[in-house]
Parts: structure tokens; C-alpha cells; sequence
């Protein structure tokens, strides 16, 4: 390893946890879906491999952060413009704003953050089962669903040489065909 290989490790561990804060912490498959490119090539870029041009600008258009922020860390995360925020979460902090006002008129204290329920946690169910139609069926369960007994197993083909960010994309794709297979039975 040369002595600029460390410099470099060090500015792209750096770039790392910013593509992670510019994420909110989200999953590398939620990442990928995002910007529409395949989850082994957002894992490298939080292994440490800066993005071509192409996928920094989808980047920042994405998510609206500041591209000179998001590589070298000056300068503000947003630049001059403020994070997109989704209709929910407008609707979500509205109907709070409303809830917290009309309760300070009743002379009630302001409801306390709960947060939000809990996703089902892949990481946690791989580390303790460590099969993949296990998995599947305790997600299915948590989401108080049936798991469908004829999908095929093509997505787990090589399971016991995965790595577990693979394991965790094998899931997670599996999981998504799954739905929209449910889905389009329904319609």
C-alpha cells in the first residue's frame, strides 16, 4: 500500500459517512433504488470508491445537497436550498403543528415523539437464522402476511458464499418481487 493510498482512504472515509448522513442512514438497497443504479455499486462507494461525475450530480439532484460539501465536507450540507420533503412528511409534521396547538389551547402539555414503527430488521434476522426461506417467512409474519410457498429460490442460489451485504440484497429483491407478484394478483 502506497503512503497516498492511507491519504485517500482517509478523505474517502470521510466521504463515506457524508454520503451516509446525505442519506439519512438508509439501507444500501434503498440507496440504489433511489438513484436507480444496482446495489454493488452504491456498497462500493461506502466501501470507500468515489462515484463517476454522472452519479455525484444524481446525487446532489436527489437529495439536494451541496455536491462541494458532499466531496471535501465545507461549505453547507444544502447549499442555498433546503432538503426536499416529501408529501408525508409535510402532511406529518401539519397535522402535528395542529394536534400540539389544540392541545396548548386545552392547557395540555404537547404530545411526546414517539417515533415511527420499527422496520423489519433484515441485518438481524440473517445474523440469527441465516436461511433464506426462514427469513422470508419471518418477514412475511412480522408484516402479519402469509408467505407465498411457490416462489422459486433463484434469488438465494449461492447463499452460503454470499457476504452479507449480499445477503441482504438477495432478501430484499426477493422480498420486492414478491410484492409486486402480490400485487399484481390483486388488481
Amino acid at each position: 500500500m502506497k503512503k497516498t493510498d492511507v491519504l485517500d482512504m482517509g478523505v474517502n472515509s470521510d466521504f463515506v459517512r457524508r454520503l451516509d448522513r446525505t442519506f439519512e442512514h438508509e439501507m444500501m438497497s434503498d440507496v440504489a433504488r433511489r438513484l436507480g443504479i444496482p446495489h454493488a455499486t452504491v456498497r462500493n462507494y461506502y466501501q470507500g470508491r468515489l462515484p463517476a461525475p454522472e452519479v455525484l450530480i444524481k446525487i446532489a439532484n436527489v437529495t439536494n445537497v451541496s455536491l462541494n460539501w458532499l466531496l471535501t465536507g465545507k461549505g453547507e450540507m444544502y447549499g442555498n436550498q433546503k432538503p426536499a420533503i416529501g408529501l408525508g412528511r409535510f402532511l406529518e409534521d401539519k397535522i402535528t403543528e395542529i394536534v400540539d396547538k389544540r392541545l396548548a389551547a386545552l392547557g395540555h402539555p404537547t404530545v411526546r415523539e414517539f417515533g415511527s414503527i420499527d422496520a423489519f430488521d433484515i441485518e438481524r434476522a440473517i445474523s440469527r437464522f441465516d436461511d433464506p426461506i426462514r427469513i422470508m417467512n419471518e418477514w412475511h409474519i412480522f408484516e402479519g402476511r402469509e408467505c407465498p410457498s411457490d416462489y422459486g429460490i433463484v434469488f438465494f442460489r449461492g447463499w452460503e458464499k454470499f457476504t452479507d451485504d449480499e445477503k441482504i440484497a438477495a432478501v430484499t429483491d426477493a422480498k420486492r418481487v414478491l410484492d409486486r407478484s402480490a400485487q399484481t394478483k390483486a388488481c
